[in-house]
């Protein structure tokens, strides 16, 4: 019955993707991903986000995690685009979408501002908004110069703490989101030189590194009830340097799913101001 449901849907799907029209009809899967498509004017051609994703001033279903995307979810909103990053998964379910006539497009998350340009072309010619790319293009130099000119004149060190209630917390390493952000913003990321990606972060790790600044998500100090709680959930948080000058820096994370955004660098903007205006 299951099957029959899918092929019905893969059908209805396959029929709308034949009809002639101007727009596509679209499933954005990551807060970036969506983020760009509003950023670019696409909005009317959004018909599902995942989880991690806002669209302002419309309502739409979602489809649940952008990792763990389901086919009759997704088909039933018979779209004929699908887009996320590489996160974008599971493989099978993607590869049942496609199947099914809809165009499946997966973009590299690699957090650099190379890599967001090119999301941003490959994106606006998905949506016929190449017009518009021109202007993001633009502005997304006018921010990097922005955070250029605003740099440390010496240079900090920061480090991201990834906190769950209930689980050992993890630094961000080199090849992550936030380790590019605190190089956008002049700073240095002394555990991108022992690790890559996240890994659980021992006290005696965190002292050793010595940030003078430290970023988490503002929904794992939400969740802990501040950062007093955060200190009780990472041992010897409260012996660093940065605990110490009330340097704890929320961050939206939403900005570090799925590689850069234009909300990464807004925010990378936000906290330099934070931090470099402390020590003016």
């Amino acid at each position: 019955m299951a099957t029959a449901a899918v092929r019905l849907l893969a059908l209805a799907s396959a029929l709308l993707s034949l009809s002639v029209t101007a727009s596509p009809r679209i499933v954005s899967a990551g807060a970036g991903v969506t983020d760009l498509l509003v950023e670019l004017g696409a909005t009317e051609q959004i018909v599902g986000i995942d989880v991690t994703s806002h669209l302002p001033n419309k309502d739409v279903p979602n489809v649940g995690y952008h990792r763990q995307l389901a086919v009759e979810g997704v088909l039933s909103l018979s779209p004929t685009l699908v887009v996320g990053s590489d996160e974008m998964g599971p493989t099978p379910v993607l590869e049942k979408i496609e199947a099914s006539g809809v165009t499946v497009a997966r973009l590299s998350s690699e957090p650099s501002v190379d890599t967001l340009k090119t999301r941003i072309k490959k994106v606006a010619s998905l949506t016929h908004t190449e017009s518009k790319a021109a202007e993001l293009l633009t502005d997304i130099d006018t921010k990097i110069a922005t955070l250029k000119a605003h740099a440390p004149k010496t240079a900090l060190k920061g480090v991201f703490l990834l906190v769950h209630q209930g689980r050992p917390a993890s630094v961000a390493g080199a090849n992550t989101s936030p380790d590019t952000l605190l190089s956008l913003m002049g700073a240095t990321n002394p555990a991108a030189t022992a690790l890559s990606s996240y890994k659980p972060l021992s006290p005696e790790a965190l002292l050793g590194f010595d940030p003078d600044f430290i970023l988490v998500m503002q929904r794992s100090l939400d969740q802990l009830g501040g950062v007093e709680g955060l200190a009780d959930a990472v041992p010897l948080l409260n012996a660093t340097r940065a605990f110490q000058q009330q340097r704890i820096i929320p961050i939206d994370g939403s900005v570090l799913v799925g590689g850069l955004s234009l909300k990464s660098l807004d925010e990378a903007i936000r906290i330099q101001r934070t931090v470099v205006g402390e020590n003016d």
